[in-house]
């Protein structure tokens, strides 16, 4: 059974912690990464049924879904410095 953490106990970071952090962080590169590629993409090289104005709204909904994880990602990584 889990007991509530005492104020004097702090959390320990481990390597599980450690990697889910990154690994937000990486995730939103890639979401934003992958938004600006589906905008700017070459429609002849690559072969995307997609007017260019469905491809800016997804990849605009992209963008701005990676935005929102990097600032979640922000917000615990920062809470997490302050608790240490």
């Amino acid at each position: 059974m889990l007991r509530p953490r005492r104020e004097d106990e702090k959390p320990s970071v481990t390597f599980f912690n450690k990697f889910a952090r990154y690994f937000g962080m990486l995730m939103t590169l890639v979401y934003v990464a992958l938004g600006l590629f589906i905008i700017f993409m070459d429609e002849e090289q690559y072969n995307l049924d997609m007017s260019q104005t469905a491809r800016t709204i997804f990849g605009g909904t992209l963008i701005l879904y990676g935005l929102i994880r990097f600032v979640r990602a922000y917000q615990v990584n920062s809470k997490s410095r302050r608790d240490r």
